[in-house]
């Protein structure tokens, strides 16, 4: 921002903007303008697909196949979506896009839980959960939605996942740092949690000797959640959108 003396507005494409110093922003006159909440079907969909894969052991069995190995026996047999409990922490846009997809969709018996979630949650048949620790106990399979702020750091520790039942998992498309990535990986390697996938890292890309990319247990994504041509497009078109209405606002003021 120093280095740009001329800097009015920020466009940030997604909802997150815990890349960006908004406090330094602000004190500059600078306006940070984000999308949320028009990419959450493209990240929803992202998370679906971790869970089928990890479901029905998609990577494993493909990579035994092609090495000429047999499949595992334990790897033979599956869930359906529908046969596990799942549950939803944080629940804007894209818990809810996940939320309608699972019980829509699939069949799912789904619980949500935000501290904002004073109520029932506004999509039909999710129940609300009164706790952190009461969704992890109840659930079979876990999607991330929250944003990483310093109330959420780590939030997803070794305690969490120990409350966690033995044989579920984990999907994370929200922000690296939310979940502590020694304690999964360790959650993995026991054979406590049955499988994880994430497409985002406390440090982006994540280095080779990250521990979770050693556990065969664990599917992953660089960050890539958006990223499909429909979901850049509307991103986009949106972040386009906010920076020239903001400049059409000022003009008018000045006028």
């Amino acid at each position: 921002m120093e280095a740009c003396p001329n800097l009015r507005v920020i466009g940030k494409h997604g909802a997150g903007v815990d890349a960006i110093d908004v406090e330094a922003a602000a004190a500059r006159g600078i306006v940070v303008e984000s999308t949320p909440g028009t990419n959450a079907g493209t990240v929803a969909d992202l998370a679906i697909g971790f869970a089928l894969a990890l479901l029905r052991n998609i990577v494993p069995i493909t990579l035994a196949l092609r090495d000429g190995r047999s499949v595992d026996p334990s790897l033979r047999v599956g869930w359906d979506l529908g046969e596990l409990e799942a549950g939803i922490v944080g629940f804007g846009a894209t818990g809810q896009a996940v939320a309608r997809r699972l019980v829509d969709g699939f069949g799912t018996k789904t619980m949500a839980y935000s501290p904002r979630l004073a109520d029932a949650p506004p999509v039909s048949g999710v129940i609300r959960a009164d706790s952190l620790d009461t969704l992890l106990r109840h659930s079979r399979i876990v999607f991330l939605h929250l944003p990483l702020i310093p109330e959420t750091r780590n939030v997803i520790n070794a305690d969490a996942l120990a409350a966690m039942p033995e044989g579920s998992y984990l999907i994370n498309c929200a922000r690296g740092g939310i979940v502590d990535e020694d304690a999964l990986a360790d959650a993995l390697a026991s054979g406590h949690l049955a499988g994880a996938a994430s497409d985002v890292f406390a440090v982006e890309p994540p280095t080779p000797e990250n521990p979770l990319l050693h556990q065969p247990s664990f599917l992953a994504m660089p960050h890539l959640g958006a990223s499909t041509n429909g979901g850049l497009e509307r991103v986009g078109t949106e972040i386009v959108r906010k920076v020239l209405n903001h400049f059409e606002s000022a003009s008018r003021s000045r006028a």
